[in-house]
């Protein structure tokens, strides 16, 4: 099987980050409230301008990049799905990963550092754009053949819905998506029975 694996979200806690990190900058320094806890950016969570959220992750970005914690049994996981002869696809619309110049290189970097540094294996790595990054990861699930993804926003999941297997990973951002039920997951290792 071929198997399209998500990042932030999936094989990075980001809800528990941005509300730890979020409580520190917007609440404890600039007196703001969550205005919508189910949000998926911190922009949505604090309804914060575009110029705050900017700022929050100029300060947070490094920390998350770099050393925040593997979701818990991904790694093993993924060893065990290819050790089962499946290939894994990691498809990511990771922030500046596709900007030219020294910004993108360095993103790329990163997240090749932190999988290496996390012993997490993979055939390929795909970056999509922030911003298009559910069109984009639609037309890679097609093109590479992908079996099986494993994402956690309903924009990704539900127009492949129909088209391949998906499976979604439980985030505060999906779990009212109804569209979704049957084929949520509680923990990484969940993907072994699939």
């Amino acid at each position: 099987m071929n198997i399209g694996i998500d990042v932030d979200g999936v094989l990075v806690d980001m809800e528990s980050y941005q509300m730890k990190y979020g409580k520190r900058y917007f609440e404890d320094k600039l007196g703001m409230k969550k205005k919508n806890p189910a949000g998926y950016d911190i922009e949505d969570i604090y309804g914060c301008t575009h110029e705050q959220r900017e700022k929050f992750w100029t300060k947070y970005i490094w920390r998350y990049c770099l050393w925040e914690p593997m979701t818990a049994q991904a790694a093993e996981t993924v060893k065990k799905l290819h050790e089962n002869g499946h290939r894994i696809t990691i498809i990511t619309g990771r922030a500046h990963t596709t900007e030219k110049g020294i910004t993108g290189k360095l993103f790329r970097w990163m997240l090749r550092h932190w999988l290496k540094k996390n012993h997490f294996y993979y055939d390929e790595l795909i970056f999509c754009s922030e911003k298009g990054s559910s069109r984009e990861k639609y037309d890679i699930c097609m093109q590479k053949k992908i079996d099986l993804l494993l994402d956690d926003k309903p924009e990704n999941l539900l127009p492949l819905k129909d088209k391949i297997k998906v499976l979604c990973y439980p985030a505060a951002w999906n779990k009212d998506c109804l569209e979704l039920e049957g084929v949520r997951i509680e923990k990484f290792e969940d993907i072994l029975l699939e």
